[in-house]
């Protein structure tokens, strides 16, 4: 009896090891980059066998890609809005939806710069429709009442890592970014200014399951993992785990 418990545990390892033995295909706003291959790298040291391919862009490029039929298991945006787009497709099993950290909109300068306010800069660097960091940007703006006033000096980005390489190399003179990319640049990047949370919606970055994915159990165990992530990585990285109140 002891020796078919044995061989029976075995064959469950075997089983669980196989699980993961596919490839998970990531399809990730490029604002989490560094935040995501962190956790790649812990995901694929803790279950060993596990490979991660992952495709970082804008949040609406990489929706775009999975709507014309790009491989994927699993996607990560950058606002609730390309994830509610994909659901609402058919694209990404609905219950798998869920946001899991959020960060701040800051306005930041070239580390040289004198500027001391937006409506300073001749070229504000913002990001383009399909980076939601454009659309946060473009309703905070409208909220202060200068969004008008400044229109004609936007330069837009298709993705909010351009945004911060045009402010850092002075292509730019002002540029609105997540607070997570200027963690990433901060000796490259003066922070101006840090907007309230209440000018615009909560910035949300969500991951789900793309449906009909051929590894969705390593895909859901993937999510477990991100989901289950601590404040103080989050943190780490500029971001913040989620509030309870927008899950």
């Amino acid at each position: 009896m002891k020796k078919f418990l044995l061989v029976l545990l075995f064959v469950q390892f075997l089983f669980l090891c196989s699980s993961f033995a596919g490839v998970i295909r990531l399809s990730a706003a490029l604002g989490t980059k560094e935040l995501i291959n962190h956790e790649v790298k812990l995901f694929t040291s803790f279950y060993g066998s596990d490979r991660v391919i992952c495709n970082f862009s804008s949040s609406g490029r990489l929706a775009a890609q999975i709507e014309a039929g790009a491989p994927a298991d699993i996607y990560i945006s950058a606002s609730k809005f390309w994830m509610n787009y994909l659901v609402k497709k058919g694209f990404i099993v609905p219950d798998s939806a869920k946001p899991f950290a959020s960060t701040d909109l800051v306005l930041v300068v070239p580390l040289n710069s004198r500027i001391s306010s937006i409506t300073e800069a001749k070229r504000i660097a913002i990001g383009n429709r399909l980076a939601p960091v454009g659309r946060y940007a473009i309703e905070t703006l409208k909220n202060l009442g200068i969004y008008k006033k400044l229109k004609g000096r936007f330069i837009y980005a298709p993705t909010v890592r351009q945004i911060s390489v045009w402010v850092m190399t002075g292509n730019a003179d002002a540029g609105i970014i997540y607070y997570s990319d200027y963690v990433k640049f901060k000796d490259r990047l003066k922070l101006l200014k840090v907007f309230p949370e209440n000018l615009h919606e909560p910035i949300t970055f969500w991951v789900g399951i793309v449906k009909g994915t051929k590894n969705s159990y390593s895909a859901k165990m993937f999510e477990q993992f991100i989901l289950n992530t601590s404040d103080s990585v989050f943190r780490k990285f500029g971001f913040k785990k989620v509030a309870e109140d927008l899950k």
